[in-house]
């Protein structure tokens, strides 16, 4: 049990016990004597404090809520934009095949190019791919003239320029 709710039920207990003890003494003496003005005094406290507290925990409850709708909503958001994601890079792995296939890549062309675009350097290919650095030079020497382009700085542009627009934030 929250502090919170221990604490409305405390005042609901304090009221019910001042307000029994006010009708007990009104029952012996029905003159309306001090002792009783001092615990309608409590009685009051106790309903008022209840009444602040209440609303208090309502007020927590929306907005826990209101927390809790948000949160699915972003999450919600967040799925969405996570399965759009994962759709255009898989749109763009197919443009990127279908422009291997088109300049008649060999198939180690075809890896080795990938992992140019990964940013990998010819060495860490040759490990990769477990073959000799000269030989990963001499496949990607090739697809670099197959696609008629400079160098890996060529490839990465070709695929990757038009994404990438100037900021229009001066």
């Amino acid at each position: 049990m929250s502090s919170l709710k221990f604490s409305l039920w405390m005042f609901v207990g304090i009221f019910l016990a001042v307000f029994s003890d006010i009708m007990w003494d009104f029952y012996e003496d029905p003159h309306f004597t001090l002792h009783m003005r001092l615990e309608v005094l409590v009685a009051i406290w106790a309903i008022v404090a209840f009444a602040v507290l209440w609303r208090y925990s309502y007020q927590q409850h929306q907005t826990n809520q209101q927390l809790q709708n948000s949160l699915h909503s972003m999450q919600h958001s967040l799925l969405q934009s996570q399965t759009q994601a994962k759709k255009l890079v898989g749109e763009l792995a197919a443009v990127i095949q279908q422009q291997f296939n088109d300049w008649n890549l060999t198939k180690s062309e075809k890896e080795i190019a990938l992992l140019l675009l990964k940013g990998l350097s010819l060495e860490q290919i040759a490990a990769v791919r477990e073959t000799g650095e000269e030989t990963v030079r001499q496949h990607a020497s090739n697809l670099y003239k197959k696609a008629n382009l400079p160098g890996r700085h060529g490839l990465v542009a070709f695929f990757f320029q038009d994404l990438l627009k100037p900021s229009t934030d001066d």
